[in-house]
């Protein structure tokens, strides 16, 4: 499982630096489920036997019988069945929205965040189910991951739509199955809540069959760039900057994506830009 990390182009091998440095890290086999910008997506391990138990119970369910209104009124953070729009199958749903007050018609909207998947979207009340007691209980499956070491711009900055659409390509569209070494995990975010919430495992995503990290094309494509450098840095993290930092001055060279018009200005937190004056330059 771990050959691909040997031969691998950022030289993250897992040896680096002194022994303390080289416990070997965790090495997921996953698929990508949802996409939320270039940087955040969920994803499920492939082979998990919760999610082909999890499939098998909802595929035996024949729910034919609408909703009782009153006798069922699903409120937020309740964990139900919803009936996915896409594809009408059913799946285990947290409530992120409900109706104030009680439900009164089928058509009431419900927003759901499809514990699996990772998914969001907005159903009728018609199409809401109690969780069935054949159906696991479990915590939900999709896990929020984030890539490792680079900034990837949000939907509403520049190149962010572009960097998702790239992300999205490789990931989601292209249904490989990928490697997922964990750097490091982040749960500050504590329970999940919805989508985009919830513990994060920050990422160096590998398709199987391929030698480059995504986070490596995402700085080669000019659609993202690596993280700052400190002084405090492990060996680990410096190795890992110093290898993405050749695909960024590639980028940086050809102008591509960010670098479009050279160098950008730093958007840090800790440097602190003279503010723009009304009407006129800096």
């Amino acid at each position: 499982m771990h050959e691909i990390w040997e031969k691998y182009v950022e030289g993250e091998e897992v040896n680096n630096g002194p022994a303390v440095e080289s416990k070997q890290k965790e090495v997921l086999k996953v698929v990508v489920t949802e996409v939320l910008d270039g940087g955040r997506f969920y994803v499920q391990t492939v082979g998990d036997q919760k999610v082909a138990s999890i499939q098998q119970q909802l595929a035996s369910l024949s729910l034919q019988e609408a909703p009782v209104i009153g006798a069922f009124n699903p409120k937020r953070g309740d964990i139900v069945l919803a009936q996915f729009s896409a594809d009408n199958s059913w799946n285990r749903a947290m409530i992120v929205n409900a109706p104030r007050g009680a439900v009164e018609s089928p058509k009431d909207k419900f927003e759901v965040f499809y514990i699996d998947y990772g998914n969001q979207e907005e159903v009728p009340y018609s199409h809401l189910r109690p969780l069935d007691p054949s159906v696991s209980a479990a915590p939900g499956l999709a896990q929020l991951c984030s890539l490792a070491y680079i900034k990837v711009p949000s939907l509403e900055e520049d190149c962010g739509p572009e960097a998702a659409q790239y992300f999205s390509d490789n990931t989601l569209n292209s249904s490989k199955e990928f490697r997922a070494k964990v750097e490091e995990r982040d749960t500050s975010a504590g329970k999940v809540k919805g989508q985009g919430t919830g513990p994060v495992l920050i990422v160096t995503l590998v398709a199987v069959d391929s030698e480059i990290s995504l986070n490596a094309s995402l700085v080669q494509e000019g659609l993202a760039r690596i993280e700052k450098k400190k002084k405090w840095d492990s060996m680990e993290r410096k190795v890992a900057l110093d290898n993405l930092e050749k695909f960024q001055d590639e980028a940086r060279a050809d102008r591509r994506g960010l670098w479009v018009h050279g160098d950008i200005e730093s958007d840090d937190e800790d440097v602190v830009l003279p503010a723009k004056k009304a009407g006129g330059r800096r």
